[in-house]
């Protein structure tokens, strides 16, 4: 290759983003009170060249960004420094650019927003922040079987590592349980309520609830709304209270992904049936039928006043570890396809 078809030094080969380097310049720039025509003038260049420059379009090469270093009265250092852009709108004005630039913008077929000066702040950041959910709603939905099934893999080996069994959450369930003057049997509706006004929540049951969703959650004014009665599936009253509540109880977050959300979920049922059939009152009747060698999910059901599903899942939290019963759980459809189990 020819000396002359050599490809001048630019400012990418010290790694600098070039987003941030023309931030940084344009910062410089109007800090000094000027416009792109006079500092092109300046530094021997054009106010088009300039612009594609301080929008991350182009790479200045070494020695026009030395110029502009000299006559903007800083450094080629201080322009490539890696750190954050210079202020809180020149990170703004990138993370728009940025978004705007992606594949999953394109796909929305609109005009893009030229993030100038004259765009205002608070517009600015409603705009970042709207893409930013864009985002994370498209990475959510992306989350493949081959995922999905990892994370249940990854849990279900954590859960099978502990006995299925979680010390600190049946420690949770039996305290809020024992506060409200439970001492067995069936955990009562009006016991439920007192627990959710322990939390600062009021029960309200209402028929107009959207279709797709079991309950809804009001944490500002502090209510749990519910159906009339219970839904098909086995999701009691009690149950989907008890869910609403775990929620505060463990402070969760918006899941950042797709197995927060299982994590998230895994905790709520786990706290949901720990507080339905709670360790000290279900040890001493497991006890008493294993002593008896007399053992039936029915019997345990009814006790409890649960569905089969959850009286027998429970038994397996406390089978292993407290009866010496090594016990694991599978549900299966009339297929004999397997879609639950532990």
């Amino acid at each position: 290759m020819p000396p002359d078809a050599i490809s001048p030094p630019s400012a990418s080969r010290s790694g600098a983003d070039p987003l941030v380097l023309g931030r940084r310049i344009r910062h410089a720039r109007t800090a000094h009170g000027w416009t792109l025509r006079q500092l092109a003038t300046a530094v021997g260049s054009t106010a088009s060249q300039l612009s594609l420059v301080e929008n991350g379009r182009r790479e200045p090469r070494l020695s026009l960004l030395t110029v502009l270093a000299d006559t903007l009265g800083t450094t080629v250092g201080d322009l490539l420094r890696p750190e954050a852009p210079p202020d809180r709108r020149a990170e703004l004005e990138i993370a728009l650019e940025r978004a705007q630039r992606s594949t999953l913008f394109s796909t929305l077929r609109v005009p893009p927003v030229r993030p100038g000066r004259r765009l205002p702040m608070d517009a600015l950041e409603s705009l970042v922040a709207l893409h930013r959910e864009l985002d994370r709603r498209a990475r959510a939905a992306i989350a493949t079987p081959e995922e999905a099934r990892r994370i249940n893999t990854e849990l279900r080996l954590q859960m099978q590592a502990r006995d299925n069994h979680v010390p600190e959450i049946e420690d949770m369930a039996e305290e809020i349980v024992r506060s409200v003057g439970y001492t067995g049997g069936a955990l009562t509706h009006h016991q439920v309520a007192q627990m959710a006004e322990r939390l600062g929540f009021t029960i309200v049951h209402v028929d107009d609830l959207p279709h797709s969703t079991r309950t809804v959650t009001d944490l500002e004014n502090g209510r749990i709304y519910l159906p009339p009665a219970s839904i098909p599936g086995g999701y009691g009253l009690r149950s989907l209270a008890l869910q609403a509540m775990a929620h505060r109880l463990f402070g969760h977050q918006r899941p950042a992904n797709y197995g927060d959300f299982l994590r998230q979920r895994q905790e709520i049922a786990y706290f949901t049936a720990a507080c339905l059939v709670p360790r000290f009152a279900a040890l001493p009747f497991l006890e008493e039928k294993k002593s008896a060698k007399d053992l039936a999910m029915d019997d345990f059901r009814d006790a409890f006043g649960v569905t089969h599903h959850s009286a027998a899942q429970r038994f397996t939290n406390l089978a292993t570890v407290h009866l010496g019963i090594p016990a694991h759980f599978i549900r299966a459809g009339d297929d004999g396809a397997l879609y639950h189990g532990y």
